[in-house]
């Protein structure tokens, strides 16, 4: 790993020291481009005195819009020297999603900045869903549940926290990325990473120096093909807090396996969470531990501009509480979805689903067990 890290380091310099001797053919120019997702959502759920429906609306409007500006140049010695920013379509605290600068060439691509880490940039995802909906890792979740069924995340406390990252070239079917992040809570100006004096603070509960690695494996045939994905995050260190209780370093390790043949496509992929503090602020107890596992299963079928797709998501949580019995978490979520290409870069989505929920243990609330609830959906998505 270590040496890894010297590797990355290496093609940075290299990077930074071609782009002082060469000449560009022309500098940077950004261009504009983006996503605009859109849904309508009913949700018939558990909705009695005290259960997580209730006072929840029965429908509504949703979207999540997204403007790219991006450009590149390369230089007469034939390294590419690119920047990406992504600025978010609605107001929100996180104004800006990703904002990285990268050198690309024979040695693969190295990025810096607000991006996400290796796994989450490299990871597989089963086929099933469409932009907007999904029984693992949706943009619309209608449910009222605790969580949902990711099976592609990161260790940092913010998925864009700053970082540099290294993809490989492809050798035989081979890549591989790692990722580097200094402080796993700290993306943007107000977090102390923009123009600055003196180093970040360290923050009680927040991670540090923390490593992704991940790797994928491609065979194509003529008429089929298959991706094989694998690796893991981890966090070097947790900031103590001050008398009170500490949480462990988490890891998390995920698998996936892809397989297209002809218009059908069908996938799986497991995400393993180790020391993972998601249920912190839910049981509102700071010494909590928990094991935790998503199975994810996808197919689809394409027949002309339509895509039908099927999916199906397992979160198992078991969790270990400090002077109290442990705790279980189960969610299940089983999706139908349909896409139909209006044009290029415009689709029309949407989906019935259904997702069940069961708690059991002394820190849970007794009306979130036996929680179910069915989804119907339609959206749009213009990519632009």
């Amino acid at each position: 790993m270590k040496r890894g890290l010297l590797r990355t380091t290496t093609f940075i310099g290299t990077g930074l020291t071609l782009g002082v001797q060469a000449e560009a053919a022309e500098p940077v120019r950004l261009s504009i481009g983006g996503t605009y997702n859109a849904a309508y959502m009913v949700v018939l759920d558990d909705d009695g005195e005290g259960r997580p429906g209730n006072e929840h609306n029965t429908d509504g409007f949703f979207q999540d819009a997204e403007i790219r500006f991006f450009g590149s140049t390369v230089l007469d010695n034939g390294l590419e020297v690119g920047a990406r920013v992504e600025l978010e379509g609605e107001d929100d605290e996180d104004q800006i999603d990703e904002a990285w600068v990268y050198f690309s060439g024979g040695f693969g691509e190295v990025r810096a900045g607000s991006l996400d880490d290796a796994l989450g940039e490299m990871c597989i995802i089963p086929p099933g869903g469409t932009e907007n909906f999904s029984a693992f890792s949706p943009n619309q979740w209608g449910a009222n549940t605790l969580t949902t069924n990711a099976v592609c995340d990161g260790v940092d406390d913010e998925g864009d926290a700053q970082k540099i990252a290294y993809f490989s070239p492809i050798f035989g079917g081979f890549q591989l990325g790692l990722s580097y992040t200094p402080s796993g809570d700290k993306k943007d100006h107000v977090d102390g990473v923009g123009p600055h004096v003196g180093m970040p603070v360290n923050e009680e509960e927040e991670s540090r120096h923390n490593v992704s690695l991940y790797g994928t494996y491609t065979y194509e045939a003529e008429d089929w093909n298959i991706q094989f994905g694998a690796g893991g995050a981890w966090q070097g260190n947790v900031e103590k807090t001050d008398g009170g209780p500490n949480r462990d370093e988490s890891e998390f390790y995920q698998a996936g396996i892809l397989v297209e043949i002809g218009d059908f496509s069908t996938g799986a992929a497991f995400e393993y969470f180790n020391d993972d503090d998601l249920f912190v602020a839910t049981l509102e107890n700071g010494d909590v531990v928990a094991d935790r596992w998503v199975l994810g299963i996808g197919a689809a079928y394409q027949i002309d501009r339509w895509e039908l797709g099927i999916g199906y998501a397992m979160t198992r949580a078991d969790i270990e509480i400090r002077d109290s019995d442990d705790d279980r978490y189960t969610l299940q979520r089983a999706t139908l979805t349909a896409d139909y290409e209006l044009g290029a870069g415009i689709d029309l989505d949407g989906e019935v689903a259904y997702t069940w929920q069961h708690v059991s243990g002394p820190d849970f609330d007794d009306t979130a067990d036996h929680y179910d609830a069915i989804e119907i959906g339609l959206g749009t998505s213009i990519e632009f």
